[in-house]
């Protein structure tokens, strides 16, 4: 795990200063490469051969490569590269010697989270290159011949040549999602690089090319009962037991929820250190429910609880990591479990990506319902869109029969206008009501909330987040179960009923939630309030909506102001 950043450019010079704001995601070495054409930088977050000679940019006859993430298989991938030297044990050199007998046909090869910045001298060519799934994230920036690259925006704010010009229709998507989604940014001509996605730069323009798309494996058969129960857990044990390849110690974020518990009870013969934090509201304490599961399973379980003073404190916190406005709460008590948890561990498994793969949100149960029901007003829908009042309003999104404006209706902050919702989101590929929200979530949710919320608060605090969900063999293998094993995770608690009593599989799922609504009616509110009065682009963005009583328009108001003032 690290930080990348370059640009096209022979000079150099400003790798020093892109540097700087990376340092906590590679606090172990900082290395550059410049040429005739790039400059290419690394931060260095030691996980595998901690030896100087795995440090990067690592370099291979004419191919240099800056690389953030981990490869989980390239033992294997070494075995078939038996014509090669190898001088390190780290998966970096295996990747670049892959590259260099396969070219870019070796990503079929990878198992693994990766965002990679890969030169060839020889062709002229810079790739870029993310993961399936987008978990490790990378951003580039490209106008009037300007081409810059890093893995936080704040790399990018570092080179003197970016210009910090806001987009107001990003801007307008974070008060609809609480997030920018992909590709956008909250700056002009920024973007972040798609999932699966290898982008070509030959210094005059750009190319694209999709090398993985999770979207085309709907169209495969769907697997049978029977065949689908006998290859679960085979498949998640693998997937599970090679995020445990580390040269430094690896633990478990524990919610004491389905998926953190089954990741640990798929793995308990390691004995792992299991890490969950715990609250003084019990509204909001999972510790309780995390504590017998680490019990049961004999994992070497820690845990430490917090006030709601101590979670509050972590705001100015979340500021400065978010470089981007960013307005999920979680992302608090999630940096007080990274922090936690880097005491005792260099790498931590999360279970995130469960909850869109196997339908675990069951607020997504309780939509489907609402909108097969008022589909029956859908003649009334043009009516009721044009209403003041926002009941109505809703209920007309609601009622039109259009999957995309009734998600957003019914999950996001603001209600969605047409050319805002045409900038937004793709229409989900299902029309099948449950399983299009569900893919709603995993394409934009997922990837632009949850993983920015654990990558980034990690590696906040040089912590390692390792996401075994996330390998793409459980994502397809998911996306070919029928309906019935999926609904509210049946196939997962039927697995996860192996290994603990019912009792700790059967409970209502409960999520990492933080008391933003009482905080806003609280002193909080007054200074939110107070923050989002004051002269901004906010005013601008927000011209034609009213944050009325509404607690979640105020947080993220609140969120973009405090954004605005340390990065805007």
């Amino acid at each position: 795990m690290c930080r990348i950043f370059g640009y096209w450019g022979d000079d150099g010079r400003w790798l020093d200063a892109m540097e700087v704001p990376l340092r906590p995601g590679g606090p172990d070495h900082y290395g550059r490469y410049v040429d005739d054409r790039v400059s290419l930088g690394h931060r260095r977050l030691a996980i595998l051969d901690l030896r100087e000679a795995a440090n990067q940019p690592f370099s291979f006859e004419h191919l240099v490569m800056s690389y953030n993430g981990e490869v989980y298989n390239f033992r294997q991938i070494r075995q078939e590269l038996g014509e090669y030297d190898f001088y390190t044990d780290s998966d970096t050199e295996v990747l670049i010697k892959a590259f260099h007998k396969w070219g870019l046909k070796a990503l079929e090869r990878f198992v693994g989270m990766f965002a990679i910045a890969l030169w060839d001298k020889s062709s002229g060519k810079l790739h870029l290159i993310r993961d399936r799934l987008g978990v490790k994230p990378l951003y580039y920036h490209h106008h009037q011949g300007r081409f810059l690259f890093a893995s936080e925006l704040k790399g990018l704010l570092a080179h003197p040549d970016f210009p910090k010009r806001i987009d107001p229709k990003a801007a307008a998507l974070f008060f609809q999602l609480g997030y920018i989604p992909t590709p956008h940014t909250i700056y002009q001509h920024t973007y972040k690089l798609e999932p699966g996605t290898i982008l070509t730069f030959d210094g005059k323009g750009i190319h694209k090319e999709r090398y993985w798309d999770w979207a085309s494996i709907l169209d495969r058969p769907k697997l049978g009962y029977e065949e689908a129960r006998e290859a679960l857990e085979p498949l998640l044990r693998e997937a599970f037991e090679l995020r445990m390849v580390a040269d430094v110690d690896v633990g478990i974020f524990l919610s004491g929820g389905v998926d953190s518990a089954l990741v640990s009870a798929l793995l308990a013969h390691h004995r792992p250190k299991t890490f969950t934090i715990g609250f003084d509201n019990p509204k909001y304490d999972e510790a309780p429910f995390a504590r017998e599961v680490a019990h049961y399973l004999g994992c070497e379980h820690h845990e430490r609880s917090f006030d709601e003073g101590e979670l509050r404190a972590k705001l100015p916190e979340m500021v400065q990591v978010f470089d981007e406005p960013f307005g999920d709460p979680s992302a608090l008590p999630m940096l007080l479990l990274a922090q936690f948890a880097k005491e005792s561990v260099r790498v931590a498994l999360s279970a995130d990506g469960a909850d869109e793969l196997f339908w675990g949100y069951p607020i997504n149960f309780k939509w489907a319902a609402r909108y097969r029901s008022l589909r029956k007003l859908r003649s009334l829908a043009p009516l009721l869109r044009r209403m003041p009042l926002v009941e109505l309003k809703k209920r007309g999104y609601l009622a039109s029969g259009d999957l995309l404006a009734f998600k957003l209706a019914m999950r996001y902050r603001f209600y969605p206008d047409e050319t805002t919702q045409a900038y937004l989101l793709q229409e989900p590929p299902s029309r099948e009501v449950l399983e299009a929200l569900f893919l709603l979530d995993l394409r934009y949710f997922l990837i632009d909330d949850v993983l920015v919320k654990v990558d980034r608060a990690s590696m906040a605090h040089s912590l390692e987040a390792r996401e075994p969900f996330l390998d793409h063999r459980i994502v397809e293998f998911a996306l070919r179960l029928p309906p019935e094993l999926k609904w509210h995770k049946a196939i997962l608690k039927e697995l996860l009923e192996r290994y603990l009593p019912p009792k700790l599989v059967h409970r209502p799922k409960q999520g990492f939630s933080v008391p933003i609504k009482e905080w806003l009616r609280e002193s909080l509110g007054a200074e939110a309030r107070r923050k989002v009065q004051e002269p901004s682009m906010l005013h601008e963005i927000l011209r034609t909506r009213k944050l009325g009583g509404d607690y979640k328009r105020l947080w993220l108001a609140y969120i973009f102001r405090l954004w605005e003032e340390r990065w805007g």
